[in-house]
């Protein structure tokens, strides 16, 4: 089962060029097993081969993007289309399965709200816990700081606490606590009923 996802970065214009730039080197380093293309220059659409990992990279885009808040907030806003593609995807801006078109349509839903996160797959029952999840997970990621998403991309990228601490030159006490106050257990969790949901949804349990 795949995702696409259809993405823009919230408060780019306020970012100088080189940050931007090492913003959008970051992105395609995350998604760089999967197909991504940015387009009029701060959106962009990926194609995720497999779909339980849509969630954890859409998070970790975040992730990368609040570390660049300075006077501003910089953020993401996502929508994740879960299905099937049945055709070889070669050119992203080019398809017009339907799962591509889905994912475009629910990013036009950010119009008119201040979410970051939508989910769907098309099956009402599922789609109502996607959105449970995706509105909970947005509520979570709301106050995360520069400084405690510098820390949890790490921890989501498997790294130890204490690795964590080795690799940003701290205490594992301090890693300990933007940890504990960026609720990460709680991240975890829905990122753990995201996974069970859309297993369930692949093999139609």
């Amino acid at each position: 089962m795949n995702a696409v996802v259809t993405a823009d970065i919230v408060n780019s214009t306020l970012m100088n060029q080189s940050l931007f730039s090492n913003l959008v080197n970051d992105l395609l380093v995350l998604f760089k097993e999967d197909k991504i293309e940015f387009y009029r220059g701060d959106s962009f659409q990926a194609f995720i081969k497999d779909a339980n990992s849509a969630l954890l990279k859409c998070i970790k885009s975040r992730l990368l993007a609040i570390q660049y808040s300075e006077r501003k907030r910089i953020d993401i806003r996502l929508s994740i289309s879960i299905g099937n593609i049945k055709s070889n995807v070669k050119d992203i801006g080019l398809n017009m399965e339907d799962l591509f078109v889905k994912s475009g349509r629910y990013f036009d839903k950010f119009q008119n709200s201040s979410r970051k996160l939508y989910i769907n797959c098309g099956d009402e029952d599922k789609d109502f816990t996607y959105e449970i999840i995706a509105e909970y997970m947005d509520n979570l990621l709301a106050n995360v700081t520069a400084k405690q998403a510098k820390v949890l991309s790490i921890i989501l990228s498997d790294k130890s606490q204490v690795e964590a601490a080795k690799l940003l030159n701290v205490t594992t006490a301090t890693i300990s606590q933007h940890v504990k106050a960026a609720r990460f257990e709680e991240i975890a969790s829905m990122l753990s009923k995201f996974k069970i949901l859309t297993n369930q949804l692949q093999y139609g349990k």
